[in-house]
């Protein structure tokens, strides 16, 4: 198979597999989803209702640390392409995972909802795509 397929075929596994990573946290502390969105910048993700995670200090790292797991599938081979992928994806893709948490973290409870309610406005503005979900739990 051509090497450049290969990549492709990891790049859009490791984007997956990220974005399930959040979702199977979100569906375990029965995060309510509001929409699944599609952006300009940051690709394919969820706005949830955060008012339910952000004051919860193990759900916010887990949410947003969790999907860097995929990055040691590099260990298994690290000149396959489809491999090389994960880490190079998660690491680049999670840097915005990352920079969410430690600023929310440094932020006082009463204000991580505000600032996290003006981040999801910020992202409205650039949705190429977006799915309405209503929860029913």
């Amino acid at each position: 198979m051509d090497i450049t397929l290969k990549v492709l075929i990891g790049f859009i596994l490791a984007i997956t597999l990220h974005e399930l990573t959040h979702l199977v946290v979100i569906f375990y502390y029965k995060i309510p989803i509001k929409s699944i969105i599609l952006t300009k910048w940051t690709a394919f993700g969820f706005l949830v209702e955060n008012e339910k995670y952000v004051n919860d200090n193990k759900v916010l790292f887990l949410l947003h640390f969790l999907p860097l797991i995929w990055c040691l599938f590099i260990v298994i081979d690290p000149a396959e392409p489809y491999l090389l992928m994960f880490p190079v994806v998660n690491i680049f893709g999670g840097t915005g995972d990352m920079y969410y948490f430690f600023r929310m973290y440094m932020l006082s409870p009463e204000k991580r909802i505000e600032w996290a309610n003006k981040s999801d406005e910020k992202v409205l503005k650039s949705i190429i795509w977006k799915k309405e979900i209503n929860n029913n739990y």
